[in-house]
């Protein structure tokens, strides 16, 4: 097991519906947040076109969709059970620059409807669904120097409120810190805290904004670790400090989740 010590956390962790995708790519999974041991359905994704896995998942506050980002830079639109029988992806876009790296994180930007994306090379992209234009921005870096090793980004304060800011966090997995991106554009690294624990190179992360009258009031970040055993820990980040608490271990190896948006905004 890969993560913080163990110990049964469920009474402590909210219960949020959650998506996962194995660490090969292949598969979906749902969940809620208390119990990743306990896995709603498991099953194989349909509908990829020109890519053969999915690298990334996430909800977009401005339609309340979920996107999938495969490995040939295809752009998806989900669909779940019970809507239909299995994981059905829909392309809506593709990058225009070639993703570079193994892993891949993706988050939307829910202030400027754009989708980030960065790879364990330092590769920075920015994507507008609106014209389907990819930007490549600043490489990552650290101190001036180039980062690699960040699969794993997610930014707070999922609304729809113009007067609320958003940051980006990161996982950088050859240092295990939780990082700030900062400005997102310029790539910027600054470290929030050690995780205190080992962050595999294909790392999840994703963060849970609670709101009130259409405004975050609170957020909750989730981290997910495979395991070498085929399994993944999950874990909450506390934002501030990067420290984790363990919450359970999927009984599958799982890379990338994503929180399904607060359904009572």
């Amino acid at each position: 097991m890969v993560g913080a010590t163990p110990g049964t956390s469920y009474a402590a962790t909210p219960s949020l519906r959650a998506f996962a995708i194995s660490a090969d790519g292949t598969r979906m999974a749902t969940f809620t947040t208390d119990r990743p041991d306990n896995l709603d359905w498991f099953r194989i994704i349909t509908g990829l076109q020109g890519d053969t896995t999915v690298k990334g998942i996430d909800f977009r506050v401005q339609n309340g969709l979920m996107y999938a980002v495969g490995n040939a830079g295809g752009i998806y639109t989900v669909q779940t059970p019970p809507q239909v029988p299995e994981p059905t992806l829909t392309k809506v876009s593709q990058l225009s620059v070639p993703l570079q790296g193994t892993n891949i994180g993706v988050d939307f930007n829910p202030a400027a409807d754009r989708l980030r994306i960065v790879s364990d090379t330092g590769q920075n992209l920015s994507h507008n669904l609106a014209n389907s234009q990819t930007t490549t921005q600043t490489p990552l870096t650290t101190d001036g120097a180039s980062t690699h090793g960040v699969s794993a980004v997610a930014y707070t304060n999922n609304d729809l409120n113009g007067a609320t800011n958003t940051t980006l966090f990161a996982v950088g997995t050859n240092t295990d810190q939780l990082l700030i991106q900062s400005p997102p554009a310029n790539g910027l690294l600054v470290p929030v805290g050690s995780l205190g624990a080992d962050a595999p190179p294909n790392s999840g992360l994703d963060i849970f904004s609670d709101l009130s009258a259409g405004k975050t009031i609170s957020v909750t970040g989730f981290a997910t670790f495979p395991a070498s055993n085929n399994t993944a820990s999950f874990n909450m980040v506390n934002l501030f400090t990067g420290e984790l608490t363990y919450i359970g271990t999927f009984p599958f190896s799982i890379s990338d989740v994503a929180v399904a948006l607060d359904p009572n905004p």
